[in-house]
Parts: structure tokens; C-alpha cells; sequence
């Protein structure tokens, strides 16, 4: 890496949801030079007839074959050695899939693209460790005060299921019947009329978000 060497500019993406009780995280396994068969967040450099938030646009297109999302920056990244490569400079983004989740399919690329348990990842490629911690903690800030589990969720899903958001994502415990009538008295789910059926516990009643975007919420203040 030449000292005068001029930066490129760079997106990185990580594409959230929450199933099986966990935050999950898409990852893309790498085929090039210089981490091929490593792990990473889906990323490419900004193209010159672009500005970042299309080509965080285009980075989900690449690494999913979708491009129903919602996108939210996150920060930007320098470290001068992020890249062993070249200098370059990554702006961060939040994907949220709005499409079928089981349908992605990474292009040529990449080898690999899969959900894993965002808590449990490490050793990424680049600074994509660093990248994934301070998303996941943006994701925690935000259940605080806005309705980003709206898009973290199925579009259908039980109040449990989204209590048990809350609770791994701030790592605590919260009360039941107070977490249920804060959510319901807020107006920002609905439920759909319909039953989840064949588990252990007794049928619940599912629901669906009013209105499918981040909204600011006063729910813990």
C-alpha cells in the first residue's frame, strides 16, 4: 500500500433479522484474494456513477438476488489498514429484508451467502468484526426508542416472539404483561386473525406491523 496511494471509498452492509430466537446476520464467503474462503459482510467500492446509498443498494442486490430492503447508514469506517490491499474508506449500512428471506441467492462473487448467530460471529474478514459489533449495538440503542423490531420480524409473528427480541438484543429481561400493553397501546401492530398452532404452549395470536418502517417510539422512555 502506497503512503500517497488516494482512498477508495467503500460500502459495507449487514443484513439483519430475527429468527429462532436469535439476531441473525447475513454472510457472504469470499473467493478472492486477499481472504478467499473467509467470511465477510456483503461489500464492494463505490462505482463513479453512484453515491453510497445506491451502492448499498446494489451491495444487497449482489449478495441476496433481491432488492426489496430498508437501508440505514450506520458509520463510516478508516482505519488506514482496514484493507490490506488499499487505503479505502467504508461507509456502513443496515440492510432490513423486505422480500423472501429463504430465496437469497449470493452472484459469482461470492461462494457462500448464509444466516448465521450475530453474537457468535468472529475472525471476519477486514474489519467486519468491528463492523458487526457496532451494528448489533445500533440495533440495541434503536429498540429503545424506535420501531426497528418491526423490520427484524416476520411479517407475521406472535408478541412473544417479539418480547423475546427485545430481550436478546438488550440482554435483559422484561416483564410480560407490561411489554404486551406498551406494544399494544402504541397502535404500531395488528393482529392478523390468525392462530400460530403446533407448538408446545397454547395457540397465539398472530400480528403484523401497521405501517412496515422505522418509526421514532417513546417505549422505554
Amino acid at each position: 500500500m502506497e503512503k500517497n496511494e488516494k482512498p477508495y471509498a467503500a460500502t459495507d452492509l449487514g443484513i439483519f433479522r430475527f429468527a429462532e430466537n436469535m439476531l441473525q446476520v447475513y454472510l457472504v464467503r469470499l473467493k478472492m484474494s486477499p481472504f478467499p474462503g473467509k467470511y465477510s459482510l456483503p461489500g464492494a467500492l463505490l462505482q463513479y456513477d453512484e453515491d453510497m446509498a445506491q451502492a448499498a443498494e446494489r451491495v444487497y442486490r449482489e449478495a441476496t438476488g433481491q432488492e426489496a430492503a430498508l437501508f440505514e447508514q450506520v458509520y463510516t469506517f478508516s482505519a488506514p489498514n482496514r484493507d490490506i490491499r488499499h487505503r479505502s474508506i467504508s461507509t456502513a449500512y443496515m440492510a432490513f429484508p423486505q422480500g423472501d428471506i429463504d430465496d437469497f441467492r449470493p452472484c459469482d462473487k461470492y461462494d457462500f451467502g448464509g444466516w448465521f448467530n450475530a453474537a457468535e460471529m468472529s475472525g471476519l474478514a477486514y474489519d467486519h468484526d468491528e463492523i458487526l459489533a457496532l451494528t448489533r449495538d445500533r440495533i440495541a440503542a434503536k429498540l429503545n426508542y424506535t420501531t426497528i423490531a418491526l423490520l427484524l420480524l416476520p411479517k407475521e409473528f406472535t408478541l412473544t416472539e417479539m418480547q423475546r427480541l427485545y430481550e436478546h438484543c438488550l440482554e435483559r429481561t422484561l416483564d410480560k404483561r407490561n411489554f404486551r400493553k406498551k406494544i399494544l397501546s402504541m397502535e404500531i401492530v395488528t393482529p392478523t386473525g390468525k392462530m400460530l398452532r403446533g407448538q408446545k404452549a397454547r395457540p397465539a395470536m398472530l400480528y403484523q406491523a401497521v405501517d412496515r418502517k422505522m418509526e421514532m417510539i417513546p417505549l422505554f422512555r
